[in-house]
């Protein structure tokens, strides 16, 4: 039988084998495509966990995994955190497509200036992170990063805005010391914010020396927290002697903290963190209702005319709950007319006039002299100042030195403050010289230690006591002092 004979014969079977196979064929087929598809989708699934759609760099997942992979292996590493200085002010001035850009371009630096063992990832907003791998010495990280620094100080040209790139970035090395990711995190945070809070557009490595600050801070964190929960603040109170009229004496009133192992602690030691822990506007109330009570206090037992200065923080007067809380603990109290002032740092900012305009008029309602500190002469502060109900400035009497240029410049600082309708205080008189001086240039108030100490409340109230001693003692010291001059 010959081959076409076989087939005629076997037709039907064949035509069933081929119909088998051609399906075999094409579910061999679709399963391929079927497959590549699910593994292109897949990966690209895979891309956009692991990718930042903006920049196309590696996100906070990847970050993570990379970092963790790393530990694993146990290879030395640099890991960097880095934000923009000042990105918000792009965002706010040229608007979030310019913004947008700006992190493309910061993304194009990064391929522009790192090595292949070098690894940029965006983690959000204008946070960046960078893995440097296989590194044995603090050098090699160092020539990275300068280079790195050459790339991003040259400016960038978006929609013919020229825009300059600062950046802050901290640094902790994995080489002879090896951390968990928590810590490397954790380390090149902290040495990111140390940088930015010291100028910033810089790089700055984690030490021991950083670590021993954090340490006491989160050390100082936990006793500020349990001194506030136990009541462990107070007050000390320095004189403010009224030259042209020694029978008059004012106070500011000074927070301090009691502490249990350190003893008395000015506010300079811990008001800082106390900030940075929300702290300072309940701190701020705290003395404000001590001063308070005190007047009252020295109302009662015949010491008339007394008046205090409170200080409160600026970034609390920008609160309008905060100043609606102090005009109703002032308005609960019936305290003495002018017996109260409240006293602010001098670098107000002109684009808030309207809001220190609100905040002023309700204070003075309440019937509270106002005094601005550290007063400087910037034509910006004269020109929000000269729209603000003031009632006193203080200067530092820190400006004289036997350079009779600077003592000019008391003498106009003095002399503008009286033109413009201000009261003056003199502060930090610490010596005979600057006593005279305040007195000669016309100051009105003279504070500082070398006529009174900053003292507790029993002693303030002691001086209150024998003032008149006290007031001849001045008086002898006010006059002796212009004899040396």
């Amino acid at each position: 039988m010959n081959f076409l004979s076989y087939i005629e014969q076997n037709k039907d079977i064949l035509i069933e084998v081929l119909k088998a196979a051609i399906i075999a064929i094409a579910a061999i087929l679709i399963y391929i495509v079927c497959t590549r598809g699910k593994a292109k989708k897949e990966k690209k699934v895979k891309k956009q966990a692991y990718t930042d759609e903006l920049t196309e760099k590696g996100n906070r997942y990847l970050f993570y995994l990379d970092i963790d992979k790393f530990i694993e292996k146990d290879k030395n590493m640099a890991v960097c955190f880095m934000d923009l200085d000042e990105f918000k002010l792009i965002n706010d001035s040229l608007g979030h497509d310019i913004g947008d850009e700006v992190l493309r371009a910061v993304s194009r630096k990064f391929d522009e200036s790192l090595p292949n063992n070098a690894k940029a990832y965006r983690l959000g907003g204008d946070e960046f992170a960078i893995i440097i791998d296989q590194i044995n010495t603090k050098e090699e990280v160092i020539l990275i990063l300068e280079n790195l620094k050459s790339i991003m100080n040259k400016p960038i040209v978006i929609d013919n805005n020229t825009i300059s790139i600062e950046y802050s970035l901290g640094v902790v090395l994995a080489i002879e010391e090896k951390y968990s990711r928590k810590d490397l995190i954790n380390f090149a945070d902290n040495a990111m914010y140390y940088i930015k809070e010291h100028g910033g557009n810089d790089y700055y490595f984690h030490n021991e020396s950083l670590k021993a600050k954090i340490d006491n801070n989160i050390k100082m964190e936990k006793d500020l927290k349990q001194a506030y929960e136990n009541n462990d603040f107070g007050i000390n109170l320095q004189p403010r002697i009224n030259v042209s009229d020694t029978s008059k004496i004012g106070f500011e009133a000074l927070l301090i903290w009691n502490h249990s192992v350190l003893g008395c602690l000015d506010a300079a030691y811990f008001i800082s963190q106390a900030e940075i822990m929300g702290l300072t506007i309940k701190l701020d109330e705290y003395v404000l209702k001590t001063v308070c009570e005190k007047i009252i206090d020295f109302k009662n037992k015949g010491y008339n005319n007394v008046q205090i200065a409170v200080n409160i923080s600026n970034k609390n007067a920008f609160k309008k709950e905060f100043i609606d809380t102090i005009c109703d603990i002032i308005k609960s109290y019936d305290l003495p007319e002018n017996s109260l002032q409240i006293e602010m740092t001098g670098n107000l900012e002109t684009s808030k006039l309207e809001i220190y305009k609100l905040m002023f008029e309700s204070l003075k309602q309440v019937g509270v002299d106002i005094i601005i500190n550290n007063f400087e002469i910037r034509q910006e502060s004269l020109e929000l100042f000269a729209e603000l109900p003031i009632d006193e400035v203080k200067i530092s009497s820190n400006i004289l030195s036997s350079d009779n240029i600077n003592e000019k410049v008391f003498l106009d600082l003095i002399n503008l403050s009286k033109d413009l309708g201000y009261k003056v205080i003199v502060g930090k008189v610490n010596d005979d010289r600057k006593l005279v001086k305040s007195i000669t240039y016309n100051a009105d108030k003279v504070q500082g230690n070398f006529l009174f100490k900053k003292m507790d409340e029993e002693l303030a109230e002691e001086v209150l006591a024998n003032y008149g001693a006290y007031r001849l003692r001045i008086e002898e010291i006010i006059v002796n002092a212009k004899k040396l001059y």
